[in-house]
């Protein structure tokens, strides 16, 4: 006797995977939507609660309607305007929004591989790597060329002016107080009209060096043009090699900063910065070596003793 068996089911078609969905837009995009739209009462809600939109989540409707001078009924149908069924639905959107907005500005600014509660020994295995990767792509990918052009201009120049404006002020600071210490005529100052004054005073036998991550600092461009309107030989260290800096100067010397890592551009920008401004700083000291050893003795020798201060005499 023959056994049965069923008869072989067709092989199931895979469903259609659905189309990724655009992120919904939060409820106080929606508010300044229907803003200009809003009747008074409701006008003057949605105005308090867009300037402070995590402090009306904390209120309760009470609470708002006191705050806007309306009723808590004129409260109730702004909801509705909105799409919500009440005040409690409101207050959610609100606190969700609020959310979203405080680890978008945490991921924009300290970066996507590190959380708020992440252990301290994690975080510097994530700056180390972050930062060991940021400084070798960077060396590894910048104009050789452009850093030896740049240190031959400034070796030859009358006059230096260093700029660069935030966290970039602070790099192009540092390099300024290098490059002083070996006898280079070199100005840096966090003043944008003094700078300005500088750039103006510059001529074709001095160099404007700038430096900006984004290359898009308005000051630091304008700075850029001044220099170059007076025929001085310009220099950028920039991130972005297509910025309207970059545009604008003779030498780019370009950064590698990726989108990962910790605080993304913000901390890792300052690494990148200063591994090309070392590379430029030992390149100026080679050309000038016997300028910079001598400076370099006379500047040892003058702040030693504060550096190791001498027991006073009995």
């Amino acid at each position: 006797m023959r056994t049965a068996y069923p008869a072989a089911r067709p092989a199931a078609t895979a469903a259609p995977v659905p189309a990724p969905r655009a992120a919904a837009p939060g409820v106080t995009d929606r508010i300044r939507e229907l803003l200009p739209t809003l009747p008074e009462a409701q006008h003057t809600t949605a105005r308090l609660i867009l300037e402070d939109p995590a402090a009306a989540a904390r209120m309760t409707i009470l609470d708002l309607a006191d705050a806007c001078g309306v009723s808590t009924g004129s409260i109730t149908r702004f909801c509705r305007s909105l799409g919500l069924p009440g005040y409690s639905a409101l207050r959610l959107a609100l606190a969700t929004d609020t959310g979203r907005s405080e680890r978008e500005t945490w991921r924009a600014n300290i970066g996507r591989d590190i959380s708020e509660s992440e252990d301290v020994s994690a975080v510097a295995a994530a700056i180390s790597a972050g930062v060991r990767h940021t400084v070798g792509e960077t060396l590894a990918r910048v104009d050789l060329a452009a850093v030896e052009q740049a240190a031959a201009a400034i070796a030859a120049a009358r006059r230096v002016e260093i700029c660069g404006a935030g966290g970039s002020g602070s790099t192009a600071a540092e390099f300024h107080q290098r490059v002083y210490r070996i006898g280079v005529p070199a100005w840096c100052t966090a003043d944008t009209q003094v700078a300005l004054t500088g750039a103006a005073l510059l001529g074709p036998r001095d160099v404007l060096l700038a430096v900006s991550h984004s290359g898009r600092t308005r000051e630091i461009t304008d700075l850029a043009a001044e220099a170059a309107s007076r025929g001085a030989a310009t220099v950028a260290v920039v991130g972005d090699p297509a910025s309207p800096l970059a545009r604008r100067v003779d030498t780019v010397l370009a950064t590698t900063v990726t989108a990962e890592g910790p605080a993304d551009h913000t901390i890792l920008s300052r690494h990148a910065q200063m591994a090309v401004l070392d590379l430029l700083y030992i390149a100026l000291a080679q050309r000038t070596y016997g300028q910079s050893t001598e400076a370099m003795a006379a500047t040892t020798e003058a702040v030693s003793p504060y550096k190791h201060p001498r027991s006073p005499t009995p």
